[in-house]
């Protein structure tokens, strides 16, 4: 489907691209770490945006590792491997990649973690408003880490780098091992903790957004009918009641709708930068030679380099909507612009 010309390009283009976007996240969320920190753990969704920064750091750190790695491929690929390396840079680069793609179900569970505990919050505050505290996000959020790390030491066992005969370049060189039993265990484990989990996240998500926004809306046009003396403040309960009726102006303070406006962006960029991977597994799904070492292996590196492309978006994105939206993160953030 796709010549080795054409392959070397498009992988090049990726690899320029994706490194750029790398060492961007990995300043933004030291940054984003940095302030956080600065700023002090003092409510659940602080503690959890750090937790989501500190993980997208090291997913940034493994993806430029596999990039720096993809540059020396592109070379060897280039010179058509008149050039090479002792160590094949291709492995390096699956290696990191298995790192990075493994670790990222750490942030996409603290995203939805963090949609899920707002859109509560929303549809009932009084009930929920206590119930994220600082103690019990950080037992959440160590869990998470735990969970993604232990998880995917299955599947790194399966693969090293070992010395062999490497026929592309025709010498005794250390290329990528894969365990027999591979196929299997990726299977098993990336269906459990990424395929499913995506599809899943995504559903939660996308109904947590539209549950997060219609609060948003009735917040912006409740605020304009105060301006306009349509509500009263009643003195039993303090709260901001339409005159024509009971219904209170709104169920949540402005700090915490600056929160959700944060949640909802930030859940808002994963469900852009998600829907390209649930529509690549599902073409890996009905087109099983598209992987690693099938006929289609061309294309499957291809599609995934677009993967990780979204993915780096992500990580890059949310220290805009953190400065944007939270006056405490722009006061202590050490990056002004």
């Amino acid at each position: 489907l796709i010549t080795q010309h054409q392959f070397t390009i498009l992988i090049g283009m990726y690899t320029c691209l994706d490194m750029i976007m790398s060492v961007m996240g990995v300043v933004t969320n030291t940054v984003n770490i940095k302030t956080f920190v600065a700023m002090g753990a003092d409510d659940g969704v602080t503690v959890a945006f750090l937790f989501l920064s500190s993980a997208e750091l090291v997913c940034c750190l493994a993806a430029l590792g596999q990039k720096i790695a993809m540059a020396f491929w592109v070379t060897e690929m280039a010179t058509d491997y008149r050039t090479w390396f002792d160590v094949s840079p291709y492995a390096l680069n699956v290696f990191f990649g298995n790192i990075r793609g493994g670790l990222f179900s750490i942030p996409v569970f603290i995203t939805t973690y963090l949609a899920v505990a707002k859109c509560m919050c929303v549809v009932q505050p009084l009930a929920f408003r206590n119930m994220f505290s600082v103690s019990r996000t950080v037992r959440v959020m160590t869990g998470i880490c735990i969970f993604g790390v232990v998880s995917h030491i299955p599947v790194m066992a399966t693969i090293g780098i070992a010395e062999t005969l490497d026929k592309k370049v025709n010498a005794t060189r250390r290329v990528m091992w894969y365990s027999p039993y591979r196929d299997i265990v990726k299977t098993v484990i990336w269906n459990a903790k990424d395929t499913f989990p995506s599809l899943a996240t995504q559903v939660i998500i996308i109904i947590c957004v539209v549950v997060m926004a219609k609060e948003l809306t009735e917040a912006v046009n409740n605020r304009e009918k105060l301006k306009s003396g349509s509500f009263y403040e009643d003195p039993d309960d303090g709260l901001k009641k339409s005159k024509t009726g009971k219904r209170q102006f709104s169920r949540l303070t402005g700090k915490e709708l600056q929160v959700i406006k944060q949640v909802t962006l930030i859940s808002v960029v994963y469900i852009v930068a998600n829907t390209p991977k649930i529509v690549i597994f599902l073409a890996f799904a009905f087109t099983p030679e598209m992987t690693q070492g099938g006929t289609y292996q061309n294309m499957y590196d291809v599609t995934i380099r677009g993967k990780d492309n979204s993915e780096l978006y992500m990580s890059v994105a949310n220290i805009f909507i953190y400065y944007k939206y939270n006056s405490k993160f722009k006061q202590y953030c050490t990056l002004k612009w």
